[in-house]
């Protein structure tokens, strides 16, 4: 009421309020509110000022909001007189998804350094070089940085790799800040690479910490650590990382940053370290407190990793329809924000897995097909999991010499760029198609290797996903120790084999069929069991002699019975219950 009657009578004196209010934040060292009173009193010149220190500042604060929020209320011929603030803008705009946008202000920005360079030789009668106060190189490698950041969107590895290292290349070594995200974009590049090369990867983000902690620079310090934990828990080290992952989630919230992207990450990954143990109550609180700072901050990118860790959650306890419920969320998100490829390709192997563990192998193969899978193909780390499903699906399909080539040529391409949480499960697989075929010897010399892998790195529910067949061949294991060891020259652990089968007994187990409200009926079950083998309604009533409509209806009842809404989460559901074998 009292700031309405001033605009009323006094209002010239508004502008002068308000930067007297700027003086007094100013002196204090409170530089954020002395920008909002400066916009305010339209003191554009002084704004933009105090905006480009504390974008070189505190970039990394977590506060690139507040930032963006200003860029938008400055008049547009402020931020195209400066290259510096064009930068900064572009770096707002590109955090906040808009790619082109961002590209355009970085292109104004070259347009005027390019300016800036023919009037500091003009000043110079011709001479060749500018002023040696102007940082043309520096700015350049800014622009490098945030090119790699755009290419990584993309999926880009060429790119980030070519302007990561023209950054790195044209920053000054004391630009710690713009040199950490550079260290940090090359070390995505290596980690997304086709080759995965898991240890050039472990150095940049390595190199990218190093620097961000001698820069002071906690955003970025955050955000390589979190990668390189990654990279090593890739590496087969869960063990070692839970306690780091905890020191990441303390660093943010002692720095004001627990309601940020990376926070969300951190949390979630916490989640997932629980749930290899099979501390599922607790791992999926800290998934879904995850999942919600992701939600909280619209951070897309974090929110579907977050789902991804949800998904292996609900894996490991044998809920595949909540599995597929967040696939399904994924995939509606992916129709509106282009994830990156990594993504995508995760999305489409875990489609591929539910699809196989129900027994829905029509779809599976379906699968197989649009995504133009199979055993001869070059192979990648980007659709290493990919891969691994459809060796899945060949064991599944009795096609277990095929099965055997794939998981051959995977785990030799996995091991050489020592991605060996990928080994344990590619290891395990094998093992239980060799036991599928009666060849327990052989069996036997895969599983020691996986366990070899899994006991040190604390991998446990990756053992106990695989189900009864492996608890069969651990009993045989276990049975028979002293002979195994001596025939195969192999050494297992009797502690680790007696621990897993102690899981196995311990976990729960899938819901049986009386734990539904309404048993479905014989004709329901047999069109639930054609449903899931992928015949189309049409087929069904042909089959079964009775009328589409009929069909129709029986769908609808197996539906409500148990509780789900499509022929997909039906079948899963059904595998779950013990209904479908």
């Amino acid at each position: 009421m009292l700031q309405q009657r001033l605009r009323q009578t006094q209002s010239n004196l508004v502008p002068e309020l308000h930067r007297r209010a700027y003086d007094w934040y100013f002196q204090r060292g409170l530089k954020y509110e002395a920008v909002d009173h400066l916009i305010a009193a339209q003191d554009f010149d002084r704004a933009t000022q105090l905006i480009k220190e504390i974008a070189e500042i505190d970039w990394d604060r977590g506060r690139e909001s507040k930032l963006f929020e200003w860029f938008k209320m400055l008049p547009e011929e402020k931020i195209c007189s400066s290259p510096q603030l064009c930068i900064f803008h572009a770096r707002e705009l590109l955090e906040s998804g808009y790619i082109e946008k961002a590209e355009k202000r970085l292109q104004e920005a070259e347009v005027m350094l390019e300016s800036a360079v023919d009037e500091a030789r003009e000043e110079l009668k011709g001479e060749a070089a500018p002023r040696p106060d102007f940082h043309k190189y520096e700015l350049q490698g800014r622009i490098a940085v945030i090119r790699a950041w755009m290419a990584s969107y993309r999926g880009d590895i060429p790119k980030i790799i070519q302007y990561s290292r023209q950054a790195l290349k044209s920053l000054p070594k004391e630009d710690l800040m713009w040199r950490s995200v550079a260290a940090t974009s090359l070390g995505f590049a290596h980690g997304w690479s086709g080759d995965g090369d898991l240890i050039k990867a472990h150095q940049a983000f390595l190199e990218a910490k190093n620097i961000s902690e001698a820069a002071g620079n906690i955003y970025m310090n955050l955000l390589a650590s979190h990668s390189l934990y990654v990279i090593e828990m890739m590496q087969g080290k869960l063990k070692e990382n839970k306690e780091k992952f905890q020191n990441l989630i303390r660093l943010a919230e002692e720095c004001g940053m627990s309601r940020i992207g990376i926070a969300g990450s951190n949390y979630s990954i916490l989640g997932y370290l629980h749930c290899e143990k099979g501390e599922f109550e607790e791992g999926i609180r800290y998934i879904e407190k995850g999942i919600e700072i992701a939600e909280m901050g619209h951070d897309t990118i974090t929110l579907v990793g977050c789902y991804f860790n949800l998904i292996r959650a609900l894996y490991y306890k044998n809920d595949f329809t909540g599995a597929q419920s967040l696939i399904q969320k994924i995939e509606k998100i992916a129709a509106d924000f282009t994830l990156p490829p990594w993504m995508t390709h995760t999305l489409e192997a875990s489609k591929g897995l539910i699809w196989t563990v129900t027994g829905n192998l029509n779809a599976a193969e379906n699968w197989v097909k649009e995504r133009g899978l199979s055993i001869d193909d070059k192979l990648s780390q980007r659709r290493e999991a990919e891969h691994t499903v459809l060796a899945r699906i060949l064991i599944e399909q009795n096609r277990l010499e095929e099965a055997n080539q794939l998981l051959v040529r995977l785990i030799d391409n996995a091991e050489a760029r020592t991605r060996f949480r990928g080994v344990i499960e590619m290891r395990l697989l094998r093992a239980l198609a060799f036991y599928k075929r009666n060849d327990v010897h052989s069996a036997l010399g895969d599983l020691s290797q996986a366990l070899a892998i899994a006991e040190p790195g604390g991998f446990i529910y990756t053992v106990i996903s695989e189900g009864k067949p492996m608890a069969e061949l651990l009993e045989k294991v276990l049975a028979d120790m002293k002979r195994v060891e001596a025939e195969k020259k192999i050494s297992l652990s009797k502690a680790f084999v007696k621990k897993l089968l102690s899981t196995f007994k311990a976990a729960k187990p899938p819901k049986k069929a009386l734990d539904l409200v309404e048993p479905l009926s014989e004709r329901e079950l047999e069109v639930l069991q054609l449903m899931a083998a992928g015949l189309s309604n049409q087929e069904i009533a042909q089959r079964l002699f009775i009328s589409l409509n009929t069909v129709r209806t029986h769908t609808k009842n197996i539906n409500t019975k148990l509780n789900v809404h499509s022929r997909t989460q039906a079948a899963a559901r059904a595998k779950e219950l013990g209904i479908l074998g």
